[in-house]
């Protein structure tokens, strides 16, 4: 498995792990093998329903979304023009793919074959890196973590539903099914600790 690791999703009691030049399975074992080879860093990987999405860094610049069958065959890709080269996360519903630009300060929801269907308003959104994650619970709503800000943005409206500066340097964000989400929070430590939000309002639950 490459030493880089951008990110992880699991299906299937399978691990995918997105790095330099690829995406390896990561077996429940831990057995890995890689799966996907592209020639660029992969910053973001994400499986729904068995099909493999890709956020490719291009070597010319801007980015693409590639899309990978269950036998992890390409199927289709577009490009996500953007200047910024920091990392950048997508996050994938069983209905479209959603991508920060933030270049414009917008997220664009594009469909699943790579149509732009809205652009929503995110003036939270800087040349920096940026994390997303999505909750269950609420399907038109997406959790922005990008410079010292974690937010929840209503995808419908543009709306900022909830809104942190709390936190000292967050960084990554995920949520589970009870639609808490937990902020990787950096300090000036090497230790790492995780915060965890109130889905609903941003409130601090508790710290590990």
């Amino acid at each position: 498995m490459s030493e880089w690791c951008y990110s992880v999703s699991q299906y299937d009691d399978q691990i995918y792990v997105a790095g330099i030049s690829g995406v390896d399975r990561v077996t429940r074992d831990g057995q890995s093998f890689r799966v996907i080879s592209v020639d660029r860093f992969v910053h973001n990987v994400s499986v729904t329903d068995g099909v493999i999405y890709a956020l490719v860094r291009e070597r010319a610049g801007g980015w693409s979304v590639r899309v990978y069958d269950s036998d992890y065959r390409p199927t289709r890709s577009w490009r996500h023009i953007e200047r910024s080269g920091h990392f950048n996360q997508m996050a994938v519903r069983k209905d479209s793919v959603i991508v920060p630009d933030r270049d414009s300060k917008t997220i664009i929801q594009y469909s699943l074959t790579g149509e732009v269907e809205r652009r929503i308003p995110c003036p939270i959104l800087n040349n920096t890196y940026t994390w997303l994650c999505l909750m269950s619970s609420r399907p038109d709503s997406v959790i922005v973590s990008c410079d010292d800000t974690v937010s929840c943005i209503d995808l419908s409206t543009g709306d900022c539903v909830w809104s942190t500066v709390n936190l000292e340097k967050p960084r990554a964000v995920c949520c589970d099914d009870a639609d808490r989400v937990y902020v990787a929070v950096c300090r000036e430590s090497d230790t790492i600790e995780i915060a965890v939000l109130d889905g609903d309002t941003g409130k601090d639950v508790f710290t590990f």
